[in-house]
Order: C-alpha cells, then structure tokens, then sequence
C-alpha cells in the first residue's frame, strides 16, 4: 500500500506543475530576468507559481530560480527540489520539449518525481518502490542492453560516437529521462562535467527508476545532492548492461562543452 502521505504529495506536485502550466498559457514575455544569465523572465514568474502551491502544502523548496526557501515554520519539513520550467530556451523558440519537474525527498531520500511536459500535456509520476506511469498508464522502459541498438539522449555535444545505434539531444533533461523511462529511446548521458544541478534530473530519475530503469553518475557521486552550488553529470539507461556500456564510453572521452 503507498503511503497516504505520498499519494497526497503527488496531488500537490503535480498542482504546482498546473500553475506553470497556467503561466505559461497567459505568458507572452519570452525576455530576459535581468537578475542572471540564462533567466527567462517568465522562469521567475513560473518559480512563484510553484513556491505558492509548495508553501501552501507546508513543504520547504529548493528551486533552480531561488534557491533553498520555506514558509514560516517548516524548517523540519520534507523539501521538493524543483525546475519550474526545465527547457525554457525550447517554450521561448516554439520546440515542444520543456517541463515542470517537481521531487519529494524525505528522510529515505527522493520518494515521488512529478514531470509535466507543458507542451505534449504528458504528466510522469514515479512512486518510490510503486511503480510509474505516464497519463496514469504504468510505464517501463526498453530492455535494451546492446549499445549498438540504442537510441542515446544527449546534453551537450559528444566528443566522439559511443557506438550507439542514433543519438538525440532534445534540450531539456527531465523529459529526456522520462522518454528513456518509459522506452521511447534508451538511455541519456550528459557529456558535460557538472552539466546539471540536481532540479534538472532529480524527479525524472525517480520516475525513471520506479519504472525500472537505471540511473548513475559520471564521477560516482551521490545523485541527490541538496546543495544550490552542486552541479553533476548524470547517467540513466533502460538496463544495468547498457549503462555500464556508456559509462565506460563517457569516462573514456573528454567531455563536451556548452
């Protein structure tokens, strides 16, 4: 039986994920933030609607946009790490590829990913040790474990060809991850050292692993690092055999750059 606690956790993310989506319904302003590189304007109002939703359930956040907050007494409560909208250079150009991604961590560690692609209106959940679906369909991903076969997501650009069958690099990670998830293509490695912090990988890795995929990093380090500053270079495939196959390649090759 899942946890009450986490079926309800799952009802708030995806709430929050909603308010983007109706941000970005009224948005017209693709300019900058002006407050650092890279900001959209329309990410901190998309950051807002999401804190509101958060705060209101009594969940202290750590968000891409604003860093570690909390509503007044709730310096004890689980977090959600959040990218309110992950892949906002694809909404600002029209390329239907971006995500709000929304991940409980509580004392166990990462318990439920919420992924909502805005633009195919796609929403992932992943249940710690429950299963993920997608539209509320159970989803799994490909039993591919020959990299010679394989569809590879990419961030950044490869240094060279792992030996892959095809690559893909789509331009937003959390839905690039549920697309290995639930066997739309087969594995996902970013090329670039330190390419991400943890809101841009950590709910879809959820997912992915509750589906029964795989999931590593590039240097061995923890995955879920709940630190603002800590960036890492994630590694996610449909089976241990083919993740085991990238990862030697990537450790292999010199990384890519932005």
């Amino acid at each position: 039986m899942i946890d009450p606690r986490l079926r309800t956790a799952v009802d708030t993310l995806l709430a929050a994920a909603d308010a983007v989506g109706e941000v970005l319904a009224a948005n017209s302003n693709w300019g900058a933030s002006g407050q650092r590189d890279g900001q959209y304007a329309v990410d901190l109002e998309a950051d807002t609607a999401c804190l509101d939703v958060l705060y209101a359930a009594g969940y202290r956040v750590l968000s891409e946009e604003s860093g570690t907050t909390a509503p007044a007494g709730s310096a004890s409560a689980p977090i959600v790490v959040v990218d309110p909208l992950d892949g906002s250079t694809n909404a600002s150009r029209g390329i239907p590829w971006y995500a709000s991604a929304l991940c409980l961590v509580d004392d166990d560690g990462p318990a439920v990913g919420v992924v909502v692609n805005h633009a195919t209106h796609e929403r992932f959940v992943g249940i710690r040790g429950h299963g993920a679906e997608r539209d509320g369909v159970a989803i799994g991903p490909s039993r591919s474990t020959d990299i010679e076969a394989a569809i590879v997501g990419v961030s950044g650009l490869p240094a060279r060809s792992y030996g892959w069958s095809q690559f893909r690099a789509m331009g937003a990670s959390a839905p690039d991850i549920c697309a290995v998830a639930c066997g739309v293509t087969d594995a996902w490695c970013d090329m670039i050292d330190d390419g991400h912090g943890v809101w841009d990988y950590l709910a879809s890795v959820v997912v992915l692993e509750a589906a029964g995929g795989v999931a590593a990093e590039v240097f061995d380090r923890e995955l879920c690092a709940l630190d603002h500053t800590a960036r890492r270079s994630p590694v996610v495939a449909a089976t241990p055999e083919l993740l085991g196959a990238i990862l030697h390649q990537r450790r292999r090759s010199p990384p890519s750059k932005r």
